[in-house]
């Protein structure tokens, strides 16, 4: 396996982190930009953001091997199911649901990677709640943008340093896919060491503003195009989305 790549973002990148436009939608806004006042104090928020966000992101190709056992519910009632395991190097991660086994498909690669904005970046919205709830909620909807912006530039990357034709990060915590994996995940990407990514009792990431998981290995055979990314069809706001539905011809 190869060595985990940890990237830390050059301040000169900064500003490609921030996207009004997706912000508009996580407020809710949909395809309709805020009112006048609220995109000026979008674009005052912005500039705060970028003086506390430390962004970087760690990847590593891990090979995918199958792991036939049993669920519970199954147990007795014919052959086993086959589930995915990640083998990070001789130790390997079972990753349970249909959700990630749909999005790995067959290939026998993926790439494990995780990302964060920082831990300055909870403390400053932390500190706009006890200060302005909508300051704090236009805060936390531009570290989410970000965050988009972010797991866009780790996938790029990743596609170039690897070679490989790379589809999109399927975070831990979607749909089926149990966040009770984080700590094993971390220890085994060294998240901890490299990116400074920690993980309390209930699974949630610390700091907030970050996301772990895994990117599918296009195998040719349905598991995405090379035009598409693949996230629409899963993500609930899909149908009002303006961003990926423009240059993807499966409408997907």
């Amino acid at each position: 396996m190869e060595a985990a790549r940890i990237v830390w973002v050059g301040r000169q990148e900064y500003k490609s982190l921030v996207d009004y436009q997706e912000a508009s939608v996580f407020l809710g806004y949909g395809e309709q930009m805020p009112d006048s006042g609220t995109e000026r104090e979008l674009h005052r928020l912005a500039d705060a953001l970028l003086d506390v966000i430390k962004p970087r992101y760690l990847f590593v190709p891990v090979r995918l091997v199958q792991d036939c056992v049993k669920r519970p519910e199954a147990a007795g009632q014919g052959d086993p199911t086959v589930h995915i395991a990640a083998d990070f190097g001789g130790q390997c991660l079972r990753l349970p649901g249909d959700a990630i086994h749909a999005h790995l498909g067959r290939a026998g690669l993926a790439v494990a990677a995780c990302l964060t904005l920082g831990g300055q970046v909870d403390a400053w919205i932390d500190k706009l709640q006890k200060e302005s709830m909508l300051d704090a909620l236009l805060a936390d909807a531009l570290a989410n943008a970000a965050v988009e912006r972010l797991r866009i530039h780790l996938e790029q990357e990743a596609r170039d340093v690897l070679g490989l034709d790379l589809g999109w990060l399927f975070g831990i915590g979607y749909e089926d896919f149990p966040l009770a994996l984080q700590p094993d995940f971390l220890r085994l990407a060294g998240a901890g060491e490299g990116i400074g990514l920690s993980v309390n009792t209930k699974g949630i990431l610390i700091p907030l503003k970050s996301v772990t998981g895994f990117i599918n290995v296009r195998d040719g055979a349905g598991n995405g195009e090379k035009h598409c990314n693949g996230r629409c069809g899963m993500c609930p706001r899909h149908e009002e989305c303006r961003f990926f539905r423009g240059s993807c011809s499966k409408n997907c």
